[in-house]
């Protein structure tokens, strides 16, 4: 085969050097068999790839050497496969060797760290991209499985003493979570729905947070298309049904967010400054605004952390809500693990984070909601 070959492409060279162009095209364009020699590549049984990467490599790293690479440190790696070796063990069916689990979490973590393809991650530990593209959705899908739960709502005795922390920090009281909305930038629209494109036009999906004090995420909701009301988001995540209904709350706790949200008796936004605000409703906004930067920091610590949410090249919905989340239970671990924080707070994105937020609040202020926002302006001292 290979002597056939070569014997036909000295003969189109032989023609390229003695014929015209027009006679060479002409040649090509009626002879398609040489045309399909042309493009004859014979298949490779192997391609080469980082081989012990990590067996040798990744051994001999050191903490800070984790935190480069992986975002976390090497003690919290040791913590989480610790939790989640077991559903990672798979029986083998035969073909390539098995992946390990703790080769799988380097390989999540990894693509959740950076922003290199799949294929440069398979290059890196010697698997193919199909098989990255598997081991990430596995890891995903156990990371929700079995963490799912560092993102827990309080109960009344902590949002008490959230609340008292954040008095003592700003100067209100009664605030047990600052709420806010943010844009995971997407690759491309899921399906080709233009309702992922945001008014920054840029395809996104929604990812809505509360947060405590210490920038834990204690509530999360996304899958929405970008395209989406940070107030339309809300109204349908659970936690305005469980809030609405009363008894998720502490008595007289609220949470906080800005003006582009609905007031409610669990929910304090800024006054809307039309030029003709008192002295105390400006100093509220000011104060509430102060306090709102917890939610900003956790926002930017997610996504400077955990680069993979600045885009995410998957396409279909359901995975791209899976790594969101996942980024959010990585966040979380961090803050369990005080691990350091403001060294990856990122704000390069802050303008693409808030597409809707210069918009007016689409739904009605409740008349409650209007009352508890006095009564907090009252007890600022």
């Amino acid at each position: 085969m290979a002597d056939h070959v070569f014997c036909l492409f000295g003969t189109l060279m032989f023609e390229l050097i003695n014929e015209d162009s027009d006679e060479l095209l002409c040649i090509l364009a009626t002879n398609s068999h040489l045309r399909d020699i042309m493009h004859y590549k014979p298949r490779r049984e192997h391609l080469p790839s980082v081989q012990g990467y990590t067996e040798t490599v990744l051994p001999r790293f050191i903490t800070e050497d984790y935190r480069t690479h992986f975002r976390i440190s090497k003690e919290m790696f040791t913590a989480i496969i610790s939790e989640i070796q077991e559903p990672l063990t798979f029986r083998h069916r035969g073909g390539h060797d098995q992946i390990s689990p703790s080769k799988q979490l380097f390989i999540f973590l990894c693509y959740m760290a950076n922003k290199e393809t799949m294929r440069e991650i398979g290059h890196y530990f010697g698997v193919g991209k199909s098989s990255v593209h598997n081991t990430i959705m596995r890891v995903a899908e156990v990371f929700l499985d079995k963490l799912l739960k560092v993102i827990q709502w309080p109960g009344f005795d902590a949002q008490e003493t959230t609340a008292r922390e954040n008095q003592l920090s700003f100067g209100l009281p009664d605030i047990m979570g600052y709420l806010d909305g943010t844009h995971i930038r997407l690759s491309g629209c899921p399906r080709g729905d233009n309702d992922f494109i945001n008014r920054k036009h840029f395809p996104s999906m929604q990812l809505q947070v509360v947060v405590d004090n210490h920038l834990a995420i204690i509530d999360c909701y996304t899958g929405w298309p970008g395209c989406a009301h940070d107030a339309r988001v809300l109204r349908n995540s659970g936690l305005y049904d469980k809030a609405e209904e009363g008894g998720y709350l502490a008595p007289n706790k609220v949470i906080a967010a800005d003006s582009a949200y609905p007031l409610k008796h669990w929910l304090v936004t800024p006054f809307k400054d039309n030029g003709h605000l008192r002295p105390v409703q400006r100093r509220f906004n000011r104060v509430l605004s102060s306090g709102r930067q917890v939610v900003e920091r956790a926002i930017g610590h997610l996504k400077g952390r955990f680069r993979r949410l600045q885009e995410i090249t998957v396409h279909e919905e359901k995975n791209i809500a899976s790594t969101i989340v996942c980024g959010c239970i990585l966040h979380n671990l961090c803050i369990l693990c005080h691990d350091e924080l403001d060294q990856y707070v990122d704000r390069s994105n802050e303008d693409d984070n808030h597409p809707n937020n210069h918009f007016p609040n689409i739904f009605q202020n409740a008349i409650d909601g209007v009352h508890r926002r006095e009564q907090l302006m009252n007890a600022l001292p």
